[in-house]
C-alpha cells in the first residue's frame, strides 16, 4: 500500500510541473515587445563653398613702380690716383650701361672728393669745396655746370666729365693721410635746403656708395660707426644700402698702393727697428682694413664675410677692371629693380598645393581690364610669396615689357577673415 501511495504522489507532482511549463511558455510567447521611436536629425542643405579673386590695387602707392637709386663714388684725388681714375674713365660704360640704359631706373650720380683734416691741407688746398660737398657737374666740353649730380637727363658724356675730378699733388695742397668716411659723413648731413647737396639723397631710394682708392680711411670714424650711420640715414633698412669698393688689396706690390699703405719707416714705424735700418720681420703687408671692414659690415645679410668680399669689392688694378666694373653696375641694376609688396590679406591655397596668387604688371588701363604682363612665379625671373611678412617679392632680373607710368595689381583668392 505504501509503494502505491508514493508512486500517486510522484504522478501528480509531474501533472502539476507539466500544467504549469506550458502555461508559462504561452504567456512569453505572446508577450509584446515595444520598441522606442528614434528621431533622425534634419539638417539644411549646405551650399559649395565658394572663392572668388580680388585686386589688391585701389591705387595704393607701393604698387607704384619707380625704381630709384643715389649713387655716390667717394674719391681718392691724391697725386697716386691718377691712373685709376683714367682706367675708371675708359671703362664707364661698362659700369653705367645697365643703370642709365633702364628706362626704368631714377638715378642720381654725384661724386666726392677724400678730405685731410690737416691745418697744411686746409691752408694749402686750391679748390673751394668743403667737406663732403657734390662736385659740380661738367659739361660735354669739360666746364662746370651749376648742378651738383648725374640724372638721366644727362648725357654718357657728362657723367665721365663728372666722374673725371682729377688729382691735386702734394706739392699743390693735396691730400696726404686720406680720409673717407669724415668727407661722406658731412654728404649725408648736408641734404636740407639750400644746402651743398640739396635733392640728392631721396627717402625712397637706394643708397650706394663706391669707394674707390688706394689708400685706407685716416679719419677718426670707425668702420662700425660708419657703417651704421649710412643705415640709419636710410630709415634702419639695411635693404636700402649698398656699399661698394674699388681698392689696392694688402698683398698687391707697395708701388701700387698709397704711401701710408707701403711699409716705410716713415708711415710705419712700428715695423723697423730703432734705427730705422731693419724692417721686422712678420711686419705688414698693409690694406684698406677700414674701408674693408665698413664694407662688410653695411652689407650684412648677402652672404658670408667671403661673399661680400667678393661680390662687393673689386681690385683696383685687376686686369679685368672692366669686366669687374660691369659686374658691380650690373648688381646695382638688379638690386635697384628689386621690390616688395605687403599684402592686406592671407592668399589661399588650392587643392593642389598652388598659391592663388598672380602679379600683373602694365598701366592702370590695362591693369583695369585684367590684363597686363603676367610676371611668373618663381626665384629668378620673377616672383616669390614671403609668408612670414604676407608680401610678394619680386626679383631684380625680371624683364619688363617697359611702358610709362606701369604699376603693379596683386590678384588673389583671400582666406576668409574668422568671425
Amino acid at each position: 500500500m505504501k509503494p502505491l501511495l508514493v508512486l500517486c504522489i510522484y504522478l501528480s507532482a509531474f501533472m502539476l510541473l507539466s500544467a504549469c511549463a506550458q502555461e508559462s511558455g504561452t504567456i512569453l510567447a505572446q508577450k509584446e515587445l515595444v520598441q522606442e521611436k528614434t528621431e533622425i536629425p534634419v539638417y539644411p542643405d549646405v551650399p559649395a563653398q565658394q572663392f572668388s579673386w580680388i585686386t589688391e590695387d585701389g591705387g595704393q602707392s607701393q604698387l607704384d613702380f619707380n625704381p630709384r637709386v643715389d649713387i655716390l663714388f667717394v674719391t681718392d684725388n691724391s697725386d697716386s690716383m691718377k691712373t685709376a681714375q683714367a682706367n675708371l674713365i675708359k671703362n664707364l660704360n661698362r659700369f653705367t650701361n645697365g643703370i642709365t640704359s633702364n628706362k626704368m631706373i631714377d638715378y642720381h650720380i654725384g661724386v666726392i672728393s677724400t678730405w685731410d683734416s690737416s691745418e697744411r691741407f686746409a691752408k694749402a688746398k686750391k679748390d673751394t669745396y668743403q667737406m663732403g660737398d657734390l662736385r659740380f657737374t661738367k659739361t660735354v666740353a669739360g666746364t662746370d655746370t651749376q648742378e651738383r649730380f648725374v640724372t638721366k637727363k644727362d648725357s654718357a658724356a657728362v657723367l665721365a666729365n663728372t666722374l673725371k675730378i682729377g688729382i691735386a699733388p702734394y706739392a699743390e695742397g693735396g691730400p696726404e693721410v686720406e680720409e673717407f668716411f669724415s668727407p661722406l659723413t658731412a654728404a649725408l648731413q648736408k641734404n636740407g635746403r639750400g644746402a651743398a647737396n640739396e635733392d640728392f639723397f631721396r627717402d625712397d631710394a637706394q643708397l650706394v656708395v663706391i669707394f674707390m682708392t688706394d689708400a685706407d680711411d685716416s679719419s677718426n670714424i670707425t668702420s662700425e660707426q660708419i657703417a651704421q650711420t649710412l643705415i640709419d640715414f636710410k630709415g634702419g633698412n639695411k635693404d636700402k644700402v649698398s656699399v661698394y669698393g674699388v681698392l689696392v688689396d694688402k698683398n698687391d706690390a707697395d708701388t701700387n698702393k698709397d704711401f701710408g699703405l707701403r711699409v716705410r719707416p716713415d708711415y710705419h714705424p712700428e715695423c723697423f727697428t730703432p734705427d730705422k735700418k731693419k724692417r721686422i720681420s712678420g711686419c705688414g703687408p698693409f690694406g684698406p682694413a677700414n674701408i674693408e671692414k665698413a664694407i662688410v659690415l653695411a652689407n650684412q645679410g648677402n652672404g658670408t664675410e667671403k661673399e661680400i668680399r667678393k661680390k662687393f669689392i673689386m681690385s683696383i688694378i685687376s686686369p679685368n677692371f672692366g669686366t669687374e666694373l660691369g659686374s658691380m653696375g650690373d648688381s646695382i641694376t638688379v638690386k635697384t629693380l628689386a621690390k616688395q609688396i605687403y599684402l592686406s590679406q592671407i592668399p589661399r591655397v588650392d587643392e593642389s598645393g598652388k598659391l592663388m596668387l598672380r602679379v600683373r604688371y602694365g598701366t592702370a588701363e590695362l591693369l583695369a581690364q585684367g590684363k597686363g604682363q603676367l610676371i611668373a612665379n618663381r626665384i629668378n625671373g620673377g616672383w616669390t610669396y614671403d609668408n612670414s611678412s604676407n608680401s610678394v617679392k619680386l626679383s631684380g632680373d625680371i624683364k619688363y615689357d617697359y611702358k610709362e607710368g606701369a604699376r603693379f595689381a596683386v590678384d588673389l583668392v583671400p582666406i576668409p577673415l574668422a568671425n
